[in-house]
């Protein structure tokens, strides 16, 4: 059955019923918008996600801003097919632009549709869009289809003016989609005045040039554990081509993470800050205000540097992380579209660029999964499935492209994948020979991921000599965590400079942290005072430096006052020490193997249990957390 056409008659004399019918149109359409916006918060600030962190105020800044742009994107484009359709007016063509505007709330009620359906059916049932394979995922197309015909076909009949007994009902609906447009626009308008400079006066700061400008590769490797590494000792030759590196480079004996959780971990990396100031425990934390502008990756781009992060969506990705004017490309993608980049410079520090681009790309995934165009990504199975992840293959030659045809300073933040348990990929089966790869933690196959990741090193490095780029350039090994996401077990830090300047080792402990530090003292660029660490340049940092790292809790066990944290851990010489904050419970240890590598320290430079308490419970103090449930 065909819907009824509104009555637009072209004469000057019905000219009050064509402004009706297009006020109607406007004024759906904006509810529509409106009440899209409003579902995706809705969902977002149900669950654990960025806007769950927020107070009230901030998250309902966030749904007006949102619902606002939107709305404005709405009524623009309408308004652009109204004028069209009135140049079209002597061609008596106008009808035409009308059933082209009824689209966009058409559409938005379909998408509305979809996503509330696969929110329900992914919460409650355990499955939705992304679970769905082959042809199944026609059934969504189809259904999507459906609810766009029924909803074109509703916003046509209510766009239509209507009888007088539903005059009411359309002014009601109508003042109501104005006011929304008020409040809406009275927010965006003093958010932009009131916003203040939020990006990073990196020039102010850095007066000089830097000294040099080398090329920077910080290539990690997930989960790795200095216990399994030749070049620290292992018996196994893992690390054949590291080992030998290591003579010319700085080799840190005793390095620490800062974090349980890979997000949190490269995020410290990327930003000098540990995960208490940064405000990321694990994913999907994400950076905020300030601290979205400061990390190394936008200093080094005021300094001319290519900057790339070859990392894994959602885990190991500057745009789920919210880290902005960074990188230049993020896992084969600008960081920003030209559009999203225009509202961060007007709405600054605000969350709702960030939502804006979250629910744009939670809709364009769907769409175009389900018309069977690009499969959605898993973010279990891109890290879990190494079938359904870039390869670690690919990430060596992806390095090796750039630096080819780089014509600037180029900064690469990689992860590779292979080292990532509970079951590994390795390139080459050599120790795990007749083992099965499908038994979880495999000690074999843990040995050959590692000697894969050793290899694609070495090719790096042999591109970079052969093209005469590895006297300029600066090679970071590290990894996020130890093997099982521990953080009390000593990992890999190895940096070689340029002509193998700067080789020796660094006994005292060292942590995650001091990289970018570091990094910038090579360059000759002063440490900005928002970040944290120790140049190892600086030589050996004290013997009873303290190392500290988070440990994320379940998302079932986010709650105040620490919310992600589970744990907190602080390592001084060769002990260790950890509050679980949601237990207030008190574990400590001894480094494995320390003594191998330096120097124990006296038990006069040693804390005991109950100093060591303290000082966790003033380290959370310091960070603005509420330690009122740890005292004893």
């Amino acid at each position: 059955m065909r819907p009824q056409t509104p009555n637009l008659p072209v004469d000057n004399s019905q000219q009050p019923n064509r402004a009706k019918t297009w006020g109607n149109l406007f004024a759906i359409s904006v509810l529509v918008s409106q009440f899209y916006v409003f579902m995706e918060w809705l969902f977002f600030v149900t669950k654990e996600s960025s806007l769950s962190s927020l107070t009230l105020w901030e998250a309902l800044a966030v749904l007006l801003l949102t619902a606002g742009i939107l709305s404005i994107f709405v009524v623009a484009a309408l308004g652009a097919l109204l004028g069209l359709g009135a140049l079209a007016r002597l061609l008596r063509g106008q009808i035409v632009f009308f059933a082209i505007g009824i689209l966009v709330p058409a559409a938005l009620l379909a998408v509305t549709a979809l996503i509330m359906a696969d929110n329900f059916t992914y919460t409650v049932f355990g499955f939705g869009i992304v679970t769905t394979h082959g042809l199944w995922r026609l059934v969504y197309a189809f259904g999507f289809v459906a609810v766009f015909i029924f909803a074109y076909r509703f916003v046509w009949m209510r766009a239509a003016a209507g009888s007088k007994k539903h005059k009411k009902a359309t002014r009601l609906r109508n003042g109501l989609a104005l006011g929304l447009v008020a409040v809406s626009t009275i927010a965006i308008t003093s958010t932009i005045l009131i916003q203040r400079e939020y990006y990073s006066q990196l020039l102010d700061t850095y007066s000089a040039r830097p000294a040099r400008r080398p090329n920077i590769l910080i290539l990690g490797s997930d989960g790795l554990n200095s216990t399994h590494l030749s070049v620290y000792g292992y018996e196994r030759d893992t690390t054949p081509f590291l080992r030998g590196l290591a003579q010319s480079s700085l080799v840190a004996l005793n390095a620490f993470p800062n974090a349980s959780s890979t997000t949190a971990s490269t995020t410290s990396v990327l930003t000098g800050k540990p995960p208490v100031v940064a405000g990321v425990m694990r994913y999907p934390d994400i950076l905020e205000e300030n601290d979205a502008f400061e990390h190394l990756p936008g200093i080094l781009q005021e300094f001319g540097y290519t900057t790339i992060e070859v990392g894994v969506p959602y885990w190991v990705d500057a745009k789920a992380v919210n880290l902005l004017d960074g990188f230049d490309s993020v896992n084969g993608e600008p960081l920003d579209p030209p559009a999203l980049s225009s509202l961060r410079r007007l709405f600054g520090d605000s969350q709702a660029p960030y939502f804006i681009w979250t629910i744009s790309k939670r809709v364009t995934d769907r769409l175009l999964d389900i018309f069977m165009v690009r499969e959605m990504e898993n973010p279990i199975e891109a890290v879990t499935d190494p079938k359904s992840r870039m390869s670690d293959l690919e990430r060596m030659e992806r390095i090796i492209s750039l630096l080819e045809k780089s014509n600037t300073p180029l900064f690469v933040f990689a992860h590779f994948m292979d080292t990532h348990g509970p079951t590994f990929s390795p390139r080459e089966q050599v120790y795990s020979q007749g083992d099965s790869a499908t038994h979880p933690w495999s000690e074999n196959f843990y040995d050959d991921a590692i000697t894969g990741f050793d290899h694609y090193v070495e090719q790096i490095y042999a591109r970079l000599e052969e093209n005469g780029l590895l006297d300029n350039t600066i090679i970071v090994i590290y990894t996020d965590h130890a093997e099982k996401y521990v953080t009390n077990v000593r990992t890999p830090l190895l940096i070689h400079f340029p002509k193998g300047e700067n080789a020796g080792t660094i006994e005292h402990n060292v942590q995650n942290l001091d990289i970018p530090v570091t990094v910038l003292d090579y360059m000759g660029l002063a440490r900005p005072n928002w970040m944290t660490g120790h140049s190892l340049l600086d030589g050996e940092p004290p013997a009873d430096r303290e190392i500290w790292s988070i440990i994320a809790g379940a998302p079932k066990t986010v709650v105040a006052p620490f919310y992600q944290i589970k744990t907190v851990q602080v390592i001084v010489c060769q002990k260790w020490f950890q509050l679980n904050v949601q237990q207030n419970k008190l574990s400590e240890g001894t480094v494995s193997n320390y003594d191998y590598f330096s120097p124990a320290c006296t038990e006069d430079e040693m804390l005991d249990a109950e100093i060591a308490r303290q000082k966790v419970v003033e380290y959370l103090e310091a960070h603005g957390y509420d330690t009122g449930s740890l005292e004893e």
